[in-house]
């Protein structure tokens, strides 16, 4: 037992500062969450739903000005994605920069003379999509000790997923599923299909659909098509089209386009990130829902 009855006042000030202090920076400490830098929207979006929003991501202003939403408010922008301001970065002395591959990679030597560099792969072709991001989320989770916050994040995901699917095999009742090619005009010539490693072809799979599309794919998910390789295709079309480019707004108004598709496509706006984590996957299923509800 410690007795101070016998210190006065001052030197019981004292006595008892020098129990408590570190008691009290060990409180701090444990509460204080890492200086995270992302240069990937997935990563970010994820620190963010965990209630952990990266210090700072390279790219933040393109973000924006494509959602055209003030994307992460709370977090500083380093300039251009692949050419970010490295004498700032270096200032912020973060405690881990995190990328994910194959992206950034060319920058890996500079970002490790900052700060750790943590790499966490998330799409390509040969990638399970879903664990990636399981497995995201929890790695995140783990750098802020919120392992538990990542397993309800986790969760909840897979509930509204759920809503979602259940949704979708209601709105098959009035028209049989069948498989969706999710495409993208690029320009007067060219079509994105989004295959195997892509968000799309996740999200897909998660309502209980069928991707069409089974080519191969690049690192990022997709496949490009030219106007005649197009017209090869045979089925039922998703076309996404992006608010920040509104030229490719469902099918082109003049040249071949028009007469591409027998049936009338579904058309979706992309207000999700295309290569994003958990929110964007759930942004696509329930705009995917409800245009399959009104079809």
């Amino acid at each position: 037992m410690i007795y101070i009855g016998n210190l006065l006042p001052s030197g019981r000030i004292i006595f008892l500062l020098v129990i408590f202090l570190p008691l009290l920076a060990s409180f701090a400490n444990a509460e204080e969450s890492k200086k995270l830098v992302a240069f990937d929207y997935a990563i970010a979006d994820t620190l963010s739903a965990l209630q952990q929003p990266p210090l700072a991501m390279a790219g933040l202003a393109q973000y924006r000005r494509f959602y055209r939403e003030l994307l992460l408010p709370d977090t500083r922008e380093l300039g251009n994605r692949f050419q970010p301001n490295f004498e700032y970065l270096a200032s912020l002395e973060p405690d881990a920069i995190l990328i994910s591959p194959p992206a950034h990679l060319n920058l890996e030597d500079k970002l490790s003379s900052i700060a750790d560099v943590i790499k966490i792969p998330l799409f390509g072709e040969n990638l399970n999509i879903w664990q990636n991001l399981e497995q995201l989320t929890r790695e995140v989770g783990k750098l802020n000790d919120q392992q538990q916050q990542a397993e309800e994040l986790i969760e909840s995901v897979e509930a509204r997923l759920a809503v979602a699917r259940l949704a979708v095999i209601a709105a098959q009742i009035k028209r049989p599923a069948e498989p969706l090619f999710i495409a993208q005009i690029l320009d007067d010539r060219h079509l994105r299909l989004f295959g195997p490693g892509s968000l799309e072809d996740m999200v897909l799979t998660q309502l209980g659909l069928e991707n069409a599309w089974q080519g191969p794919t690049n690192d990022w998910g997709f496949s490009i098509l030219t106007i005649s390789e197009a017209f090869q295709l045979e089925g039922r079309f998703i076309l996404l089209h992006a608010a920040y480019n509104l030229s490719d707004a469902a099918l082109p108004t003049s040249g071949l386009w028009q007469h591409w598709l027998d049936d009338t496509p579904i058309n979706i706006e992309v207000n999700y990130w295309q290569w994003g984590g958990f929110f964007s996957a759930l942004r696509l299923a329930e705009s995917l829902k409800e245009a399959l509800e009104n079809t």
